[in-house]
This record gives C-alpha cells, structure tokens and sequence, in this order.
C-alpha cells in the first residue's frame, strides 16, 4: 500500500504499531492526515476523511476503487516522525519527487547496496521504521522478493534465512544480541551461506557482538551504516571494520561528513564534536510545521541530528553519543556512549544505559543501568572496580543498577532516563 501510494506521489505517514491511542492522535492531528488504515479497533478521529480497517472495510474500499495511473518509481519518502530526542516527535518532509529524481534516487540505492531482481529481503523491523521500509521498497523496484515477518523471532527468523535462500536484511543490534543468545549449538541448525548482505543501524554494536556476527555470516557479508530518519551519512565494510574497530565509516560516494564545535568552526582529527553531513545528492528535508526546528537542523547544505563523534586521520567516523544527552559533572563533559560502550565489554553486561542525574556539588553526577547477559552473576561494586580500571574517575559512573530491561522509545531506542521513571527525560 505505501508503494502504490508513492508510486502515484501520495506521501504516506507510517505509524508505529507500538504507540499509545493518545500518541497516535498526535501524529494524526499533526501530519494532517485525511485517510487511515489499520488493523486495530480505533475510534474515528474528527480529522479523518476516512478510516478503513483491514479486513470486510478493506475489501469493499478496494471493489468501489478505480485503476490509477502509477510511476514506475517510487514518488517520494514516506513522511516518518523522529522519536524525538528534543520536543516532541516531527515528521521529517521531503518534496515529491519529479520522475528524473524518482528514477535517480531509486538507482543510486540500488547501486550503493548492489541490490538486483535475484534478492530475497527478509524484513525484521517494523516497516513504521524508514531503513527497512527502504531497503524493502528498492528490493521491489528492483524486481526482487520481499518476505515479511508478523514479528521478530530470533530463531524464526534464522529458520526464514535457510528455508527462503535470504540473500539481505536490515537488523538493529537488539536483533543480533537475540540471534546470538540463542547459542552455538542452535544457530548451527540453520545455513547462512545465501546472505550476501546483513546491514545493520540504528544504535551501537558491542565490539564482542559484532565480532560474533561477523563469524556467524559469510564472510564481507556485514556492513554497517551511519544515518537517521533525515537522510544517511557513511557505512563501512566488514573488513575496513576489522581495521576501524568501532567505526560506523566513511562518507558515502559524494558526501562530506564535517565535526564542528557550536560556532561552526571545524575540528581536527580525534576531537569530538557535533556531526554534520553535506551531501549534494541528499534530499532537502524539513521537519514538518516547525520551521525552527528545520533552521537549527541546516547550516548552510549540511544538517545535523544532534549526533557527536570524531574523524580519525583517514576520514573515518566515531561516534561518541548525541549533543542533548552529554552529561557535564564538575564542568567537564563525559559522553554516555563511550561509557556504556566499556561496561558492555564486561562479559556479564548486556545492555547498558548511562545517564546524568542532579548533584548539589558537581551539578550532574554519572549513574549506570545494567541487563545481566543470561543468568551470569552481575554484582554493582565489582563492575565498578571493573569499569574504574577502563575510564578515568570522572566518567564512572557513581552508582550501577541492575535492571531487567531498559526504558526505550516506541521505535527502540534508548531513553535518557532512569528505568521505571515515567518521565521523557529525552524528549
């Protein structure tokens, strides 16, 4: 449906499955949006010209519809809404494209990721999400199949891989950490050999994990890439990974990625600052009914979504954590990123979650939130005395939690804020 939709230059808005009724009321009232389909039971919104449910409602709109002319390509993005790590969620707006454009943009995909009609896609994440609705659409215009899952499974998923011959998919960390908790000895049931193309995004990778995943799929098979709902910025190879540990890469062929500090004067190599792109082959975005929001995202043609990392000599991009979440204690800044990325390396951690909270003396103080890995013991202290050997005094944090799961956003990224505090610390 969101093909077609574009194919006949209608911008769609995707809505996350996982929002609240009242968060959908949101998007609707924000986006504008005259029609509505869904597989819920939802009470008709004053705004809505139509609200058709799948099932018996959808078939009938179908049998009263006439055949419309559709474009080969694809007209446009989908408008997503960010999560929202400032203010509230905004859609990110991108012009309708011209035919030239469509059939430009479509081609520059498909290239970039050598997407081709033999390729089967498997689809892990929710196509509410702008990378997998991507990848999924350039697969379809490519003349390719799209294999679609109700949800993710880490062993279904594998099982789907063997049976089908998947040739790509897109996964998120979290999906891998699950595949990977599954254990030799299941993941040794099913044959990966037909996986030219595992692209993954959307949050930090554990150096332990990545190096699993980089075992367990064929080999130059891995890559990873660096960009957001705005537009896409660098990726990197499983080998230069190997050399770059930690790296999300380089600019993509035609784009600059620059770090530069609140004045806009850039930095040099190894000095951490904000991020931001250039790339005259991008689209032009603006945040949809909030003109402030699109003036601070540009500075002249480059944008920025408030990411902070540093180039090495060789151009290669880190990152270090995002602007708004930086924690300043006793006046010196520490990056949560870099912090979360050394306790994870403690072989008990799964997942971990740095965050700043209020002291009278030092303004901000660090605190740590911690997922045991399995049933392995996992004792606050002795992470601490861990931790204290790896990070200087100033970036451990003051107090560890151990928690069962970390508070997330409906598209599953991590919260800036204590676990079981309702507030949006990040938003």
């Amino acid at each position: 449906m969101v093909v077609a939709a574009l194919r006949r230059g209608i911008i769609p808005v995707p809505i996350n499955p996982l929002l609240t009724p009242s968060e959908v009321s949101y998007v609707l009232e924000d986006s504008a949006a005259r029609w509505m389909f869904t597989d819920r039971t939802l009470e008709p919104h004053p705004q809505l010209e139509r609200l058709i449910t799948f099932g018996d409602a959808y078939e009938r709109s179908l049998t009263e519809a006439k055949p419309a002319p559709l474009a080969e390509n694809v007209r446009g993005r989908p408008m997503h809404y960010t999560s929202g790590t400032t203010g509230m969620p905004k859609g990110v707006w991108v012009e309708p494209y011209d035919a030239p454009r469509a059939a430009e943009v479509s081609r520059a995909f498909r290239e970039l990721w050598e997407i081709a009609s033999e390729d089967i896609h498997l689809i892990c994440s929710p196509l509410a999400h702008s990378a997998p609705l991507r990848f999924s659409i350039r697969t379809l215009e490519a003349g390719g199949t799209v294999i679609l899952q109700k949800k993710f499974e880490a062993e279904e998923t594998m099982a789907a891989i063997a049976l089908f011959g998947v040739t790509s998919t897109f996964m998120v960390p979290t999906h891998l950490e699950r595949i990977l908790a599954l254990g030799r000895r299941t993941l040794m049931r099913y044959d990966t050999s037909s996986v030219r193309l595992l692209a993954h995004a959307g949050a930090p990778i554990r150096t332990e994990t990545k190096h699993e995943v980089l075992a367990l799929f064929p080999s130059g098979s891995v890559w990873e890439f660096y960009g957001s709902t705005e537009g896409q910025a660098t990726r990197i190879s499983t080998e230069e990974w190997i050399e770059k540990e930690g790296s999300v890469g380089r600019a993509l062929p035609g784009a600059e990625v620059l770090i530069v500090d609140d004045a806009g004067t850039e930095k040099r190599a190894g000095e951490v600052g904000e991020v931001w792109v250039r790339d005259p082959n991008g689209d032009e975005f603006e945040y949809w009914g909030d003109p402030g929001k699109t003036e601070r995202a540009w500075r002249d043609d480059a944008f920025s979504v408030g990411d902070l990392g540093y180039l090495d000599r060789d151009g290669y991009l880190f990152l270090t954590g995002r602007k708004h979440d930086t924690i300043i204690t006793g006046g010196v800044n520490v990056y949560p990123q870099e912090v979360e990325k050394v306790l994870c390396e403690h072989p008990a951690v799964a997942e971990a979650l740095v965050y700043g909270a209020e002291h009278d003396e030092w303004g901000q103080e660090v605190r740590a939130a911690v997922v045991p890995n399995g049933d392995m013991p996992l004792q606050p202290e002795l992470l601490k005395e861990w931790a204290r050997e790896r990070l200087a005094g100033f970036k451990l944090p003051r107090t560890i939690e151990v928690v069962e799961s970390l508070p997330r956003t409906a598209t599953g990224k991590l919260k800036r804020q204590p676990p079981g505090d309702p507030e949006r610390l990040d938003e």
